[in-house]
């Protein structure tokens, strides 16, 4: 859920980039190729799911080999709709600038300021809390990108803990051969998941982009 803080840091960060022109203006390189980035993410998402859910396929890829696909499809999928959040922001005349901080999360709370707040007539508002902006899809296309920015850093740092914690690994390898299998099931069911959404975030970023053009 976008938190009250997110709101208040999104109005107060953007009002003093757009006083201050800190914007870079993007060219049409930059949103051809961001967008381009963003197309193949999702493929190698889809790719990588459609090698590791069909065993033949996985197996002659593969050969011999144990390996775990669900953070790096769903790293994937994120990060094709955190390109195309920027290629968003790109039709929009606004590119991140160079040296800019924290830039996922300030891509984040960009869609947040100028998609959301800016279009629900509470811009005037003291205080504005997400109850208080109208139901859209491009909030709900809000939410499904800060989902899997979430979902895509907690899986990083299992990662890290994990290697950190190496030589546990050949107590957790003790597992029976059933848990074994359904643990990658329930991994690749999440992983289908990330892919799922991150389509439906194309779906209404597009729908928006065309809408625009008939206006």
């Amino acid at each position: 859920m976008i938190r009250k803080q997110d709101i208040q840091k999104a109005r107060a960060l953007f009002k003093e980039w757009d006083n201050n022109g800190r914007w870079d203006k993007p060219t049409t390189l930059f949103i051809n190729h961001t967008l381009k980035k963003a197309e193949d993410s999702l493929n190698t998402a889809k790719a990588l799911f459609t090698i590791m859910s069909n065993k033949e396929l996985r197996e002659r890829a593969l050969p011999n080999i144990d390996y775990n696909s669900s953070l790096w499809i769903i790293n994937a999928a994120y990060y094709s709709m955190f390109f195309l959040a920027q290629v968003l922001l790109g039709k929009d005349e606004r590119k991140l600038p160079e040296g800019a901080k924290d830039t996922h999360k300030t891509i984040l709370l960009a869609v947040l300021y100028y998609f959301i707040i800016k279009g629900s007539g509470l811009e005037g508002k003291k205080e504005i809390l997400w109850d208080d902006i109208k139901h859209s899809r491009m909030s709900n296309a809000l939410i499904m990108l800060q989902q899997a920015h979430q979902e895509s850093e907690e899986l990083l740092q299992v990662k890290r803990a994990k290697e950190a914690v190496e030589s546990m690994q050949a107590e957790l390898d003790k597992r029976t051969e059933l848990t074994y299998r359904s643990t990658k099931s329930a991994e690749l069911s999440f992983a289908k998941t990330s892919i799922e959404r991150t389509e439906k975030f194309w779906e209404i970023v597009n729908e928006y982009l065309q809408a625009r053009k008939r206006k």
